[in-house]
């Protein structure tokens, strides 16, 4: 009888470990992240406008990731172009940015909706660098920034951003260090 019990036990905890085995598969399986973004840019000399974009994560660790974001907005008039007159015309007002980020999750954690349901969660930072288009010219830029993601569900995560871009620009002031600010909200799908 004790050996009919200990062969019942052996197979209760094998079918245990390999469903548990199963769903971290599951789990791990979502490497890749594709997403929307919009918000708000405010350029120096500038003033402040909408934004859209999209981007592409890797999850290289359960820690550190890869990030490739594009974004592009329409510029109104700086104030020296109020008083002094248009410096460029047409496509030259579309601010174009994409940068290549290295991510690093610093608290991760769950957000609980219900008593019994909870959803991950993490704060990251991130740094890079990437390139800028304005006014007709095309800059190498620094970026880095700080957000915080949830999951809504296993593959919808919410994300928070705050982006500082910087970058050389001969626009108004020759070699002149210009800084953006990007503060954002995005969905991405995770695959």
């Amino acid at each position: 009888m004790a050996g009919i019990g200990a062969a019942v036990f052996l197979l209760a905890t094998a079918g245990t470990a390999q469903a548990a085995e199963n769903d971290k598969a599951k789990i791990n399986s979502d490497f890749f992240e594709v997403g929307v973004s919009t918000g708000m840019l405010n350029i120096e000399d500038f003033g402040s406008e909408l934004y859209a974009g999209v981007s592409a994560n890797f999850k290289a660790t359960e820690d550190f990731f890869l990030q490739f974001n594009y974004a592009q907005s329409h510029l109104a008039l700086s104030a020296f172009e109020q008083s002094q007159g248009r410096l460029f015309e047409g496509a030259d007002r579309d601010f174009k940015h994409f940068d290549f980020l290295v991510g690093y999750n610093i608290f991760q954690g769950e957000v609980f909706r219900s008593n019994r349901k909870s959803n991950l969660s993490a704060l990251y930072v991130v740094a890079g660098v990437g390139e800028t288009a304005l006014g007709g010219e095309n800059n190498f830029s620094y970026t880095y920034g700080v957000g915080y993601q949830f999951a809504l569900t296993r593959k919808i995560i919410v994300r928070c951003d705050y982006r500082n871009v910087s970058f050389n620009s001969s626009l108004l002031v020759e070699d002149e260090l210009t800084r953006t600010s990007q503060i954002g909200v995005g969905v991405g799908y995770l695959f």
